[in-house]
C-alpha cells in the first residue's frame, strides 16, 4: 500500500472522541494491580461504556484499565488537549499498551498538547526511552504534557489505540504513516542475520543464552544486545537486517515503532506457547516464525504469594531449538558442555538475584519445586533471603 493511503489529520480526527470538562488524574497504579493494567488518567463520563477511549487488549477491544476514584481535592484547570496514556517504567508496556495513540494523536492535532499521566511524587520523570520514542516519531518534546496532579481539562480528545496487545494489529494506513517516519536505510539490507539477545539482562532471559550467542556468531550471525545503545540506534540496526532472530521480550515491541520490513523474523519463545506481539509483527515483516523450544520456567513468588513468571528464567530444550533453527536454515554446531556450564552459572546467578530481593518467605521453596520439576540441580549453597519468615 503506497503512502497515498495515509490518514490525514482530518481523517484521524473523524475517528476521535471529544469530551468537555474531563478530570484527568495523575497515575495511581501502573502494572501493579492484577485486576487492572492502569488506574488513573481521565474520568470519562459513563466510564464503563467508553471502550475505545480506554486501554484495551485483544482483537475485540477489551478494557484492562480501571475507573479512577472520586476526587476529594481541588483540581487545576487547563484548556484543550489530547489524551495519549500513562507513563510506564517498562519499555515494552510503554510502547504496546500505553504508546499506541501517540503517533496518530500528534498528526491529528498538531497544535495541541499530548497528555500523559505520571505519578504525583517528587522527582517523578519518564525514563529516557520515553523521550527517545517521542524523538523517533518526530514530535517536539515541548508538546508533551505530563499530568502530575488532578487537572480539569476544558476539552479532551482521544483516538483509538492504533494497535492492541493479543490481537489488535495495525491497519495499513498506520504502517504507511510509520514507513514515512522511519524510512528504511538507503540501499538493500546489509546484515544477513541479526540475533537480538537478552543474555545481558539479569532476569527474563534464557539460561545459557550467551552460548547461543557464540553458536550463532560462529555461523556469521551478528549478535546484538539492544540495552547497550539508544533506541534510534536499535531501530536503525533492525532496518539493516535481512533476517532477525529475536529472544522474546520487549525488543519485539520496538518494531511497533517501525513500519514495514522485508526481513524474515524468527522469535524464540521464552514462555510456554506465548506468541508475543504476533498480530503487530505479522503485517510488518516478510515472514514470521515462532520457535517453541522451551523445557520450562524457573520462577519465584510475588509479595502476594502468587507465582512471578514475568521475571522467570527460561530453560531451553536444546534438541527442539536446534531442530527448529535447522529447519529454518540456521544450522548450528552446539557445544553442549559449554552450554550446561553456562546454564548452571546463570541459574545460580538468577537465584542469588531473586533471593537478595525475595518478597515472600516461600521464595526458596518455590524455586526448589521448579528446579525439581525440570530435573535441574539446586545451587551448591543457597544465598540469604531478603524476605522475612
Amino acid at each position: 500500500m503506497g503512502h497515498s493511503s495515509f490518514l490525514g489529520a482530518a481523517s484521524l480526527r473523524a475517528k476521535a472522541r471529544s469530551f468537555d470538562d474531563i478530570l484527568v488524574h495523575p497515575s495511581l497504579e501502573v502494572l501493579r494491580n492484577p485486576g487492572a493494567l492502569f488506574r488513573g488518567g481521565p474520568a470519562w463520563p459513563r466510564f464503563e461504556t467508553q471502550i475505545l477511549a480506554r486501554t484495551c487488549w485483544f482483537p475485540v477491544p477489551f478494557p484492562v484499565d480501571a475507573k479512577p476514584p472520586p476526587l476529594r481535592e481541588a483540581a487545576a484547570a487547563a484548556g484543550e488537549g489530547v489524551w495519549c496514556g500513562p507513563i510506564s517504567i517498562h519499555f515494552g508496556h510503554m510502547v504496546a499498551d500505553f504508546g499506541m495513540r501517540l503517533a496518530a494523536s500528534s498528526r491529528a492535532y498538531p497544535d495541541l498538547p499530548l497528555i500523559f499521566s505520571i505519578w504525583d511524587l517528587p522527582g517523578a520523570e519518564p525514563f529516557p526511552f520515553f523521550w527517545q520514542i517521542v524523538d523517533h516519531l518526530g514530535i517536539d518534546r515541548a508538546r508533551i504534557h505530563l499530568n502530575r496532579t488532578p487537572t480539569l481539562w476544558r476539552r479532551l480528545h482521544v483516538l483509538p489505540q492504533a494497535e492492541r496487545r493479543f490481537g489488535g494489529g495495525p491497519h495499513g494506513a498506520h504502517l504507511d504513516f510509520l514507513d514515512a517516519i522511519a524510512a528504511p536505510s538507503p540501499g538493500p539490507p546489509d546484515i544477513a542475520c541479526l540475533f537480538v539477545s537478552r543474555a545481558g539482562l539479569p532476569k527474563g532471559r534464557f539460561a545459557g543464552e550467551a552460548v547461543l550467542e557464540t553458536a550463532l556468531r560462529s555461523v556469521g550471525v551478528t549478535v546484538f544486545r539492544p540495552e547497550t545503545v539508544p533506541l534510534e540506534a536499535q531501530l536503525a540496526l533492525y532496518r539493516r537486517a535481512r533476517r532477525l532472530i529475536v529472544s522474546e521480550g520487549s525488543a519485539l515491541h520496538a518494531f511497533q515503532l517501525l513500519g514495514r520490513l522485508e526481513a524474515e523474523m524468527i522469535v524464540l519463545c521464552r514462555r510456554p506457547w506465548r506468541r508475543l506481539a504476533a498480530a503487530s509483527l505479522r503485517p510488518r515483516v516478510g515472514a514470521l516464525h515462532y520457535v517453541e523450544a522451551l523445557k520450562g520456567l524457573v520462577y519465584g513468588l510475588r509479595a502476594s504469594g502468587r507465582p512471578q513468571r514475568t521475571t522467570a528464567l527460561s530453560i531451553l530444550d536444546e534438541g527442539r531449538l536446534l531442530d527448529a533453527l535447522g529447519r529454518l536454515g540456521v544450522a548450528l554446531a552446539w557445544d553442549r558442555a559449554a552450554y550446561l556450564r553456562a546454564r548452571e552459572a546463570d541459574i545460580a546467578a538468577w537465584i542469588a538475584h531473586r533471593m537478595a530481593q525475595a518478597a515472600h518467605p516461600g521464595e526458596r521453596a518455590m524455586i526448589e519445586r521448579r528446579l525439581r520439576a525440570l530435573s535441574l540441580p539446586p545451587p551448591a549453597a543457597w544465598p540469604e533471603s531478603g524476605a522475612q519468615a
